[in-house]
């Protein structure tokens, strides 16, 4: 490649950096406000989070048309082949975490006006580790760190123990004081957990990408196959 052709790939490069970094604030973004308008039962806010999932969704196809004119105008190869299609697998995280934020949202719509069954102890220490989660495996990404790659994997059992604790304490409500409207509200809550426990998921996929693209090798070899 000679230097002007190099120079213009560089370009490129910045240009998707640039657009994905944007992605993951306005993930991020999602995901923290669909936890606010929950704690608060704010539907505004909800209706904002719902609202700009389509400016998330425009941003991926963006996103996936440099890649595919990075890819047919310079034909890179290698590691430079790995960095660009993990951006692509990566878009595709941060589209999921979004629409977890969607559905996080819409349960606060549902509870607009209605007495929690249980007050809002475990969810918000799950999102609180879910939300650390999704930004250090994005500061990995963007600084090709395997060891916070790996101390950002590990996270994951914390949120899965607090999903079940909060699937438990639900189930044993429900129980104890069986009615229509208990059972319709244990239900919204518990999709709210298994979709924090989805954004934490989406954040430990992005760390064996990362570690994937710098090394040619799966993170959970790099731990001997245990968490």
């Amino acid at each position: 490649m000679d230097k002007i052709a190099l120079s213009s790939y560089e370009h490129s490069m910045d240009i998707l950096r640039m657009k994905l970094n944007e992605m993951f604030s306005l993930s991020l973004e999602s995901f923290d406000s669909s936890i606010k308008s929950l704690e608060n039962v704010d539907v505004k806010i909800a209706e904002k989070v719902i609202k700009q999932d389509d400016e998330i969704d425009a941003l991926k196809r963006e996103i996936e048309e440099i890649v595919y004119e990075i890819l047919l105008k310079y034909k890179p190869l290698s590691q430079d082949l790995r960095r660009i299609m993990m951006a692509m697998k990566i878009t595709g995280e941060l589209e999921r975490i979004a629409d977890q934020g969607v559905n996080i949202a819409q349960v606060t719509q549902f509870l607009e006006g209605k007495t929690l069954i249980k007050p809002l102890i475990d969810i918000p220490k799950m999102a609180q580790v879910a939300r650390e989660m999704l930004h250090g495996s994005m500061k990995a990404y963007f600084d090709e760190n395997i060891e916070l790659a790996k101390k950002i994997w590990l996270m994951d059992d914390q949120v899965d123990d607090l999903d079940r604790k909060v699937v438990n304490d639900l189930e044993e409500i429900v129980e104890k004081h069986c009615s229509k409207d208990r059972i319709a509200q244990a239900e919204r809550l518990i999709l709210v957990s298994r979709a924090i426990e989805r954004v934490a998921d989406h954040s430990t996929n992005i760390c064996e990408e990362t570690t994937y693209m710098i090394l040619g090798k799966e993170l959970y070899t790099l731990l001997g196959g245990e968490r």
